[in-house]
């Protein structure tokens, strides 16, 4: 089985509108508006309440106001919604104080992309190019590169996403050296292991050491696609050659790794649970699984990965959408988003029809979720519906720009 069925439910088959998803978008951008505090952000939705003590606010890209705000300024200027009534700019000022007693409260580090500071960092630098906040940033991401993480939620593949969007904004050679030296060690920190599918063949890998245990991850979220995301977007930066070693080794681990059935290919979340006796099931979401690989390996240059992406992409669309709210990271609304990157990647206009049908479903889901808590949203970017906001935008213009990955 290439997936769970139980996580999976059949398309609402509801047509797809343009009118209806600029209607999904102005009334979650304008509640957003509304729910906004200066002292306390944003609410805590319903779902995430975890003990009855007053949640910090959080501050993260990943599921905090950074991530909000930077949804409510990209919906506002394509043109896809008005931010009224919201003083963003004194807000991003408060973000890093936010997270840092955010931080310090739950021991988190907060040298990470997604949860710490460097995303946090990154939003203030954008609104005000301070020298101090540049180099906070610069030494976050530098102190980062060894981190025994090695993915992109903690460790270093995460922080140079930051340092490449500073790096494409400032031009600076200071961040072209901490990008390339950043790439240069992920290349030596892979090893070679071999897979139970095919014993004779080398694969080489990265050993994530998170939460206690060393594992070989292979998703978006935590594993090898993550890993390879600053490479293939930023191989502009970087020797050609390495680029295409770098894409010779990510073929050769997505290729005998995989899960193969009828033209259909997923894979798991461990590279081999069967040699670590890992009971894993198969997941089709951004942070593991099909998904996730598709939207990290689209803009590779292999041809050979291109066609194991597009029957990932079927599998996606065989298992339909999730059963779990909408959220870019494990939610219909990011598995869309694999769609719209096979669309920009082959130009077949059914993987945006795909994306504008998952695009509907999601925002009956969302609709259904809010209704379940008298009308509370959440305001978060990559667990909920400010992401799904910015992926009913990205089916209007056809944009298959990740948020804050592709795109800052």
């Amino acid at each position: 089985m290439l997936f769970d069925p139980e996580r999976h439910e059949p398309l609402s088959g509801a047509r797809w509108s343009e009118a209806a998803a600029r209607r999904t978008i102005g009334s979650i951008v304008a509640e957003a508006c509304r729910s906004f505090d200066a002292d306390t952000l944003w609410p805590t939705h319903p779902r995430d309440i975890e003990s009855d003590e007053p949640a910090l606010p959080l501050a993260s890209l990943y599921n905090g106001a950074a991530g909000a705000i930077w949804a409510l300024q990209r919906l506002a200027a394509q043109g896809a919604a008005e931010v009224a009534g919201l003083d963003l700019s004194s807000a991003v000022a408060t973000l890093n104080e936010h997270s840092q007693r955010f931080l310090e409260a739950a021991g988190m580090e907060r040298a990470s992309y997604f949860l710490g500071d460097a995303g946090v960092l990154l939003l203030q630098w954008k609104h005000h190019a301070s020298p101090d906040t540049a180099d906070a940033l610069f030494a976050l991401v530098q102190g980062n590169l060894h981190n025994p993480a090695r993915e992109a939620l903690w460790g270093s593949p995460g922080t140079l996403i930051a340092a490449l969007h500073m790096l494409e904004a400032t031009q600076q050679p200071r961040w072209l050296a901490l990008f390339r030296d950043g790439i240069d060690i992920l290349w030596l920190q892979m090893h070679a292991v071999r897979h139970t599918n095919d014993p004779r063949r080398e694969a080489w890998v990265w050993t994530q050491d998170l939460y206690g245990k060393q594992r070989v991850y292979m998703g978006a979220g935590h594993g090898f696609a993550g890993n390879l995301f600053p490479v293939i977007r930023g191989a502009r930066w970087l020797d050609e050659q390495l680029v295409a070693d770098f894409e010779a080794r990510a073929f050769d681990v997505l290729d005998v790794a995989a899960s193969r059935e009828a033209g259909l290919i997923n894979w798991e979340p461990v590279f081999d649970r069967y040699a670590v006796g890992s009971t894993s099931k198969p997941l089709v979401q951004d942070c593991h699984g099909a998904a996730g690989i598709v939207c990290r390996f689209a803009g590779a240059r292999s041809a050979a990965l291109q066609a194991l992406l597009l029957q990932a992409g079927e599998l996606v669309w065989a298992a339909g959408p999730l059963t779990k709210p909408p959220g870019l990271c494990h939610g219909t609304d990011g598995n869309g988003y694999a769609f719209l990157k096979l669309h920009a990647m082959t130009g077949d206009t059914r993987w945006l029809e795909r994306a504008r049908a998952f695009a509907m479903h999601a925002t009956q889901q969302s609709d259904a979720l809010a209704a379940q808590h008298q009308g509370s949203r959440r305001f978060t970017l990559w667990t909920g519906d400010l992401g799904l906001a910015v992926y009913l935008w990205s089916c209007v213009s056809a944009d298959a720009a990740l948020p804050t990955l592709d795109v800052f």
